[in-house]
């Protein structure tokens, strides 16, 4: 196990105490905390490789759809 040592602001902090008071109640419950941020973040990093993958061609179509495109004069 990795340790590290993070900085939070003091009434987050006192809320982490009250909540976790034992150190490893603590280091359950930064876990938790990581699992489910990095679980419900990781389709993002997904979806931006895949219209990475796909930059040029939906480029191209924007490209396309936009060439019909018709401006109005006003006046």
């Amino acid at each position: 196990m990795t340790e590290i040592q993070i900085e939070m602001p003091d009434d987050v902090a006192a809320e982490f105490f009250r909540r976790a008071p034992d150190p490893g109640g603590r280091v359950r419950l930064l876990e938790t905390i990581f699992r489910e941020y990095f679980r419900k973040h990781e389709h993002e990093a997904s979806e931006l490789a895949l219209l990475n993958a796909n930059a040029d061609e939906l480029n191209a179509e924007a490209e396309d759809v936009l060439s019909y495109q018709v401006y109005l004069e006003t006046g």
